[in-house]
């Protein structure tokens, strides 16, 4: 991400993805083709953004700042005023990048953590 970009910038806003087939689901269980060709639906839209958590960039190490501002905006996302900005993670049984992994809690919500 380049410092253009980064000027005024708070924090990402992230839709929290479940891996599902033969697509990703919300966090609702609501199915999303990511690379859809056409608009999302209604529906989608609202589950994608229920979906969403905030990571602030004061929360984050450089590291982890590394990971959360390589993720990507899909095109579908692109196509929608309400996610235009959104990037997506898709959480598995084993979801890391490189040193750092995210984890969902059921109470504490998205986990980053690095490796020691």
């Amino acid at each position: 991400m380049s410092a253009d970009a980064l000027d005024g910038l708070e924090r990402f806003d992230v839709v929290l993805l479940l891996p599902g087939t033969p697509h990703p689901t919300t966090l609702d269980g609501t199915p999303v083709d990511l690379e859809t060709p056409g608009p999302l639906e209604d529906t989608q839209v609202q589950a994608l953004l229920d979906s969403t958590v905030q990571i602030f960039l004061d929360d984050l190490t450089a590291a982890s700042f590394e990971v959360v501002s390589a993720l990507p905006v899909p095109a579908c996302f692109g196509r929608s005023g309400w996610l235009h900005d959104h990037h997506a993670l898709v959480l598995d049984d084993a979801p890391q990048n490189g040193p750092v992994q995210f984890h969902l809690d059921e109470v504490l919500g998205l986990q980053i953590e690095e490796e020691q």
